[in-house]
């Protein structure tokens, strides 16, 4: 009888044993990329990723995540509000969010990370079948008013002790409890090309009010180019849309009279090397740097028979090719 007791309890330690299952659990993270974009112009602009968490074991326990995400390889500023992308020896500063727009900074509680944002804290509950999955949202953001970065992608790579997947069963929904014990490296990256593109903007050339035409009129306006750094380009001007025959026959019109008033617009003060818009000759060219580059256009009514007392004008049509 004593036998057959001892033979039944050690029976029932090993159901009991067997059925505590260590969890088993599996990662991934998509790549966050941003894609092709303009830096020059990166107000609002993001991007999602995903964690994804697979986990199996007892059923009905719950196993707390902890996916901790450090400067990754460009690095990041000392108070982790700004993580980079590399080109080379030039940063696109961006950073990674566990929630939509410039909200809680997805970081880490790892040694390797020494600044305040922490990654957000995941429960997955196993449920009846000791097998669930969950996902989370990586949103990337650039940093805004970033200017003079070049062309091509910059990257950074989350891989090794970048990205350091802490977890364990647990009831606490909290990453800053105790460490769990269970460790894990999930790599991804991040990226981005930088794209030319070039913003123009003018002023009104207006050569105010004549009295007479019998001698030459002269105004300047400004034209305003902002290309990403590296850009070569260049500006031209149309002919007008009054029928003008070229940079220095252009022609201001009013719908009254039939007469109209011949005038050019050139690159220097000397009124000697018109403004066109054929390329390589006439045009003025630059090298984007991310700032706005100013351009005075020089425009010249030469001394012609004096039209009716009435108001003249043109539209010019200012190109950038890059």
């Amino acid at each position: 009888m004593p036998i057959r007791f001892l033979i039944l309890v050690a029976a029932l330690l090993l159901a009991q044993m067997a059925s505590a299952k260590a969890q088993v659990c599996s990662f991934s993270a998509t790549n966050i990329d941003f894609g092709n974009v303009n830096v020059m112009g990166s107000n609002n602009v993001s991007t999602v990723g995903t964690f994804t968490a697979t986990c199996t074991g007892t059923p009905n326990q719950s196993v707390r995540i902890c996916a901790n995400f450090n400067a990754g390889s460009g690095g990041a500023n000392a108070s982790g509000s700004q993580r980079y992308m590399t080109q080379g020896a030039t940063n696109i500063a961006y950073n990674i969010y566990s929630s939509p727009g410039i909200g809680q900074i997805w970081g880490s509680y790892t040694s390797v990370w020494n600044r305040s944002s922490r990654p957000p804290s995941m429960l997955l509950n196993l449920g009846a079948s000791g097998t669930a999955t969950l996902t989370q949202s990586m949103y990337g953001r650039l940093i805004n008013g970033q200017a003079g970065i070049p062309t091509g992608t910059f990257l950074s790579s989350f891989s090794g002790n970048n990205t350091q997947v802490a977890y364990n069963y647990s009831t606490v929904q909290n990453c800053a409890a105790a460490p769990l014990p269970n460790l894990t490296q999930v790599p991804f990256i991040v990226r981005l090309t930088n794209n030319s593109t070039c913003t123009v903007a003018t002023t009104t050339l207006d050569f105010g009010t004549m009295a007479s035409l019998n001698s030459a009129g002269t105004a300047t306006n400004s034209v305003g180019i902002t290309c990403t750094a590296g850009t070569q380009y260049e500006v031209g001007m149309s002919n007008g849309t009054s029928g003008g025959t070229g940079p220095g026959a252009r022609l201001m019109k009013n719908v009254a009279t039939p007469q109209a008033v011949t005038y050019g617009i050139y690159r220097d003060a000397n009124h000697s090397s018109p403004w066109g818009d054929t390329l390589g000759s006439n045009t003025h060219t630059g090298t984007g740097t991310g700032a706005v580059q100013n351009f005075t256009g020089y425009g010249l009514i030469p001394a012609q028979p004096t039209p009716p007392a009435l108001t003249y004008q043109d539209t010019v049509v200012v190109t950038v090719t890059y």
